[in-house]
């Protein structure tokens, strides 16, 4: 497990006049206590120079290239030393450049010599935490726990006490809803607020057309189904928005209803499961845009995406799906019984009985989940057996991911 590092960032905005080049030693040797790096340190035995890169074997035997222009590009000595951002211009690069001369230091790093009399310092570390071979991206690349109804065997879970109050258990679930999709927190207060002050140790609460803060409650002249009794098929919420909320926190408040369990199912799992059963249904999904709309007497807000969002690389980034909410399909006329074949065929994927997740909330539970990844529901229930109250609020999937990285440390690394 990667250690979290304790550490406050230095406050330079208050010092006049800085001295820039005492600044940037503080910032290229910050103050860490308990610090361990992320990954082991490897130094640099060798190296070779050739036209456009230069060739680094690492103690045991691999090797990576470094292109010039990127050598160039990215000197950890062209970032301002209070900002951290770059002040060289990458239409300041010579696409010629070359090295005048590449030395090894003591440390096992390199110091480059350019041909425009410029010299660079490249730590080791921080060379081989920014390889780019194509070994080294794929090792980056996190690849999340994909997981179906069996998981319920071994729910992802943390107390309410202890990520309240501690950093180390706050990153630890955290990268529990990072993994997965989805985490539990059990043992949280009776107060409707308590999920939102969990949410806010991350970061500010997402804003909606629905508020900050929301009762998922059955009521009267609802303006979403989710505020009625009848069942919710499993979906991800807004996908009318060019940006869906990214994790979103169901805290189970009151529940005394006959029905109601909660239903989740893995988009990714079932996305990775059509690729293999239908490969051309998944592309389609991968490649259409769908419209959706939520309309009411005072909004109407509509975004066209592809259920299946791919990362550059092919990966599945995102899923964007909800029935309810999907508006007349606009498509090329060719492509409109292609596209519904593609809808029904990941449809009958997600509502497998092997890929749904049902559990029943009790009062002090809370749901947190990845909007963009796992899709939610419920089954119907009575509001005349009992009251069933949920407390819900969101939180961006940028914040949620700087806030792991800053708890790791990451955000000390230059």
């Amino acid at each position: 497990m990667t250690p979290v590092r304790k550490t406050a960032r230095a406050n330079e905005d208050t010092e006049p006049e800085p001295d820039l080049a005492r600044l940037w030693e503080r910032v290229m040797t910050p103050e860490i206590e308990e610090f361990q790096p992320i990954e082991e340190f490897r130094p640099i035995e060798a190296f070779r120079l050739e036209p456009d890169c230069i060739w680094v074997q690492w103690a045991g035997g691999a090797e990576s290239r470094f292109h010039h222009i990127w050598l160039r590009d990215n000197c950890p000595q062209g970032l301002h030393p209070v900002t951290w951002e770059r002040i060289q211009d990458v239409m300041d690069l010579d696409p010629d450049l070359c090295p005048a001369s590449v030395k090894l230091t003591d440390a096992g790093g390199l110091t480059v010599s350019w041909t425009d009399v410029y010299t660079s310092h490249y730590g080791a570390d921080w060379l081989h935490r920014r390889r780019y071979d194509a070994t080294a991206r794929a090792e980056r690349r996190l690849r999340p726990s994909l997981w179906g109804a069996a998981i319920a065997d071994t729910l992802p879970e943390a107390q309410f006490a202890e990520i309240a109050t501690d950093d180390a258990a706050l990153l630890a679930w955290l990268r529990q809803v990072r993994n997965f999709g989805f985490a539990l927190v059990r043992q949280m207060p009776d107060d409707e607020r308590a999920g939102e002050q969990v949410a806010e140790r991350i970061s500010f609460l997402r804003q909606t057309n629905f508020g900050t803060g929301f009762d998922v409650i059955s009521k009267p002249n609802p303006n979403n189904i989710a505020y009625t009794a009848i069942e919710l098929k499993a979906h991800t919420d807004l996908p009318n928005r060019e940006m869906p909320p990214g994790i979103q926190f169901l805290h189970c408040l009151d529940f005394q209803a006959t029905g109601g369990d909660s239903l989740l199912v893995d988009g990714f799992h079932a996305a990775e499961t059509l690729r293999a059963e239908d490969a051309d249904a998944f592309a389609i999904l991968a490649s259409t845009a769908i419209p959706f709309r939520f309309h009411d007497r005072e909004w109407d807000i509509r975004w066209s995406g592809p259920p299946i969002e791919l990362d550059a690389d092919g990966h599945v980034r995102g899923i964007r799906y909800h029935m309810a909410l999907t508006a007349p399909l606009d498509v090329p006329a060719d492509r409109v019984v292609p596209v519904y074949r593609a809808l029904r065929a990941f449809t009958q994927i997600l509502r497998r009985p092997a890929m749904e997740l049902r559990i029943r909330l009790r009062p002090g539970d809370m749901l947190a989940f990845d909007n963009r990844r796992s899709l939610h529901g419920r089954a119907a229930f009575d509001p005349n057996s009992g009251s069933r109250r949920l407390h819900g609020c969101y939180v961006d999937i940028d914040e949620f991911m700087s806030r792991i990285r800053v708890l790791e440390g990451e955000n000390l690394l230059h």
